[in-house]
């Protein structure tokens, strides 16, 4: 009799599925970019594990790219979703998609605010694992060739929320947008867009034009699309993408509420972030049919407490250590370094600096992200 797989057995297999240094090294000597094949093999690999793209349409997905602040935004929007499921019961099971993870890989796919459990984990990853081998010999296809690292999970997600029954979830984009592998949503509750800078030059462009066009690339026609402050050549394009995608994409200002709440770090960049969950809070409550109490200038009591009680480990965080204080932070673009700088001077000045230490994670772009 075969032992059961375990937990260790599907991260030795997932591992096996990232791109090392040398083949990405490899791919650009060869000139090897991303392209669209990448949302046409996503496409297919759905297929073969029994999903049709549409059928992810009743997660009601809130889908959220941007180069700086889009998992800060998916954190706030679902920790609001937490208030009120707590409160009023709906939603009943809130899907989080996010990555990179920082200790352990079920971080990036989670259920009411829990990463899923080891044995969750190992059940539904090797139900895709052994669905694409089967799907894969009567098909006359390769069982070896499987989708890489991010796609491999990305592909899992959807199955772990379709199967667990979550009626609302957070999709957090890869790298980009228009190519990225969450990008076979079709009908997405509202898209959102956070601030954009240079990031992933190798893939997306040099120029933030250039960048904003692969963004605004998870735009779906007849959805609601909503964008923080943008540079004026962002602003720009995004509109362009919006009018060719017939979508009406509006510019979300900081919520006059948040200078009375409690968010951290307390600066506007992060009041930016928490606007733009707060509006796609209120698509996600309309598509549920969840009223809403408060006016314009005002927020309901979940979305107060929401906003306070978010936790988004690694950015800008403050860690208690006996007599020291810890600031950690994931910066890995230049704009997102100076602001870590900042932040981390002004919590210098709160405290002793004989006691103060500081570490910034440099999270470095892999092709297992495409």
């Amino acid at each position: 009799m075969e032992s059961e797989n375990t937990y260790a057995d599907a991260i030795d297999k997932l591992n096996l599925l990232q791109s090392g240094f040398a083949v990405l090294e490899e791919r650009r000597k060869m000139g090897l970019k991303m392209d669209g094949s990448a949302v046409v093999e996503m496409r297919q690999w759905a297929r073969r594990i029994g999903y049709a793209p549409t059928d992810f349409d009743r997660l009601n997905i809130v889908h959220v790219a941007g180069t700086k602040g889009k998992g800060s935004a998916c954190a706030y929007l679902n920790s609001i979703l937490t208030a009120y499921h707590e409160t009023v019961g709906l939603p009943k099971k809130i899907g989080l998609y996010t990555s990179p993870h920082l200790i352990a890989v079920r971080e990036r796919i989670r259920i009411n605010s829990e990463p899923i459990s080891e044995s969750l984990f190992t059940k539904y990853f090797f139900e895709v694992w052994d669905a694409l081998e089967r799907s894969a010999v009567e098909q006359g296809l390769d069982p070896k060739h499987k989708p890489v690292y991010f796609r491999f999970l990305t592909l899992m997600s959807f199955h772990v929320f379709m199967r667990e029954g979550v009626d609302a979830a957070m999709y957090e984009v890869g790298v980009g947008g228009e190519w990225d592998s969450t990008n076979i949503i079709e009908q997405p509750v509202a898209t959102g867009i956070t601030t954009l800078g240079i990031d992933h030059t190798e893939v997306l462009g040099e120029t933030i034009d250039k960048i904003a066009w692969h963004k605004a690339g998870i735009f779906k026609p007849g959805c609601p699309a909503f964008t923080v402050a943008q540079l004026p050549a962002a602003v720009e394009v995004l509109e362009q993408r919006a009018k060719e995608k017939n979508v009406h994409l509006q510019g979300v200002a900081i919520h006059p509420a948040l200078h009375n709440i409690k968010i951290t770090p307390d600066e506007d960049y992060q009041r930016g972030n928490a606007s733009l969950a707060i509006v796609l809070v209120d698509s996600m409550l309309k598509r549920l049919g969840i009223p809403r109490v408060g006016g314009e200038s005002s927020l309901p009591e979940q979305y107060v407490g929401g906003l306070e009680r978010t936790v988004w480990r690694g950015r800008c965080e403050t860690k208690l250590d006996g007599d020291k204080t810890w600031c950690l932070d994931g910066a890995h673009t230049k704009e997102s370094i100076e602001i870590a700088g900042h932040w981390f001077a002004r919590v210098a000045l709160k405290r002793s600096p004989f006691h103060l230490q500081a570490i910034t994670i440099t999270l470095t772009p892999c092709a297992h992200v495409l």
